[in-house]
């Protein structure tokens, strides 16, 4: 069977083609929009972080896109590809890119889903803006799959892209884990809303909550209640224990009406030695609405979240140079910072393709046969 024949077997145009083109003169058109889109899809796996190395990693394996791609009119410029993605909706691309890898990796139900917010700031920056540009994603943390992303208004905080993200996702089922910024009672409201559950940070941007949790904890240890989680772990040259202390929300607990699902108080405390034998202490707190008899679920809620930071934020940064990426006209960043949240989905999930993201994304752009695998799913076999 042809690679062509391969790449076809699971049509990429179908989950593309309600994706509204944003062109207005269509009958000047000279690059059809699904080119465009896995032109740039197949170019961030592969490698490129700019529309100038998008274009040229398409003119150089023009020979292979032309294989499943209508190429009669060429290859388009990197200023074409601009343009394009900084008109085009982010919402309904993100639809369709999410529609694509759900069809190769589908997400659990039941799963941890992780919402934060990273900056763009080198986007803004040129723009003249205050402030970086912030885009928020939600992580499925045990399936490695980027679940949406929404971009905040220029300058602001992830806080008021948050209720535009929930609406976005499918809660039913899942947990919810957010950081303190995102411990707003409308915010609860709507996850449970929405058939989710919920594990919040609590810090000092909720004075009154952070006190009475304190208060909750205090009568709770000298009433000898809750249920404890602990774990300790070894690598990367420390040790660390990390105990998950949960009780019932009392029912005489300040607001507890307004808290829409409220039903357990977390508090976890971290010990760590690092490298150079220093030891470390923290501890934190977060409101649940699941029952304080799974304290081992919350602990892997709070634990997991950080996936977020590690397997995110931070290959955004290292791996897809996303905060020094200078593109911010319109939807371009929004656009592009979709595509590479995909990539790292499918890379993340390309069975048989060890490496770092860094190295699965070299792997890619130098082999077709890997690069075809991760788009489509299958396993690639190395030696």
């Amino acid at each position: 069977m042809s690679r062509a024949s391969s790449l076809t077997r699971l049509p990429i145009r179908e989950f593309f083609a309600r994706l509204p083109d944003p062109r207005r003169r269509r009958s000047r058109v000279a690059h059809p929009l699904l080119n465009i889109v896995v032109m740039a899809l197949c170019g961030v796996i592969a490698g490129a972080d700019t529309w100038e190395e998008i274009a040229r990693f398409a003119r150089m394996r023009r020979d292979w896109l032309a294989k499943f791609l209508d190429l009669r009119n060429g290859i388009p410029s990197h200023d074409t590809l601009g343009r394009v993605f900084a008109a085009l909706d982010p919402v309904a691309f993100q639809q369709c890119l999410l529609a694509w890898v759900n069809a190769l990796h589908e997400a659990s139900r039941g799963e941890i889903i992780a919402i934060d917010g990273k900056a763009a700031r080198e986007a803004m920056a040129r723009a003249g803006e205050k402030g970086p540009l912030c885009l928020v994603s939600a992580w499925a943390t045990a399936n490695h799959v980027v679940l949406g992303q929404v971009t905040a208004a220029a300058g602001s905080s992830e806080l008021g892209a948050l209720p535009r993200l929930l609406e976005l996702l499918e809660l039913h089922g899942a947990i919810v884990t957010l950081d303190a910024l995102g411990c707003q009672k409308e915010i609860v409201a709507t996850i449970v809303q929405q058939g989710g559950d919920y594990v919040i940070a609590v810090k000092g941007n909720q004075e009154k909550l952070l006190d009475a949790v304190h208060e909750a904890f205090g009568q709770a240890f000298d009433a000898n209640e809750g249920t404890t989680f602990g774990k300790r772990e070894q690598g990367h040259g420390r040790r660390e224990e990390r105990l998950c202390t949960v009780i019932n929300v009392p029912d005489a607990f300040p607001d507890r009406d307004l808290w829409v699902g409220l039903r357990s108080l977390a508090m976890v405390s971290r010990e760590y030695v690092d490298g150079h034998g220093e030891t470390h202490n923290g501890v934190r707190y977060y409101i649940s609405s699941l029952p304080a008899q799974r304290a081992r679920t919350i602990a892997q809620a709070v634990r997991g979240h950080w996936s977020i930071e590690n397997q995110v934020h931070w290959v955004m940064d290292v791996s897809f140079r996303e905060d020094t990426n200078r593109a911010r006209e319109e939807h371009a960043q929004a656009n592009l910072g979709m595509l590479r949240r995909t990539a790292l989905s499918l890379l993340k999930n390309a069975a048989g393709l060890s490496g770092s993201i860094n190295c699965k994304r070299k792997q890619a752009g130098w082999d077709d046969r890997i690069l075809e695998n991760v788009l489509l799913g299958r396993e690639t076999e190395q030696s």
